[in-house]
C-alpha cells in the first residue's frame, strides 16, 4: 500500500500541491497505513478512526482528518466508504 500512498503524494505534487500538504498527507496516510493496510479500509474503518480522534482530538482537526480521508480515498476509488463525511 505504500506505493499506492507514494503515487497519491506524486499527483498532489503534480498538481501543485504545497511540500507541507504532501509531507502532512504522507505522515498521516503512513501512519494510518499502520494500524491497518489501506487496501482493507471500510467505512468501519473509518467511522472507527474518527469516533477515536473525537475523543483524543479538536474538533477542528477532527474535521482536517475527515477531509484527508475523503480525499485519499476518492483518489484511490474507494470514495463510498467515505461518501457519508461532511466535509
Amino acid at each position: 500500500m505504500i506505493r499506492i500512498i507514494d503515487q497519491f503524494l506524486q499527483e498532489l505534487k503534480i498538481n501543485g500541491a504545497a511540500e507541507k500538504t504532501i509531507t502532512d498527507y504522507s505522515k498521516f496516510l503512513k501512519n494510518i497505513n499502520r494500524r491497518k493496510s489501506l487496501e482493507k479500509w471500510d467505512k468501519t474503518d473509518v467511522h472507527r478512526y474518527i469516533m477515536e480522534k473525537h475523543n483524543e482530538c479538536l474538533i477542528g482537526t477532527v474535521e482536517i482528518y475527515k477531509i484527508k480521508l475523503k480525499r485519499f480515498f476518492t483518489w484511490a476509488g474507494k470514495s463510498e466508504i467515505v461518501s457519508h463525511l461532511n466535509t
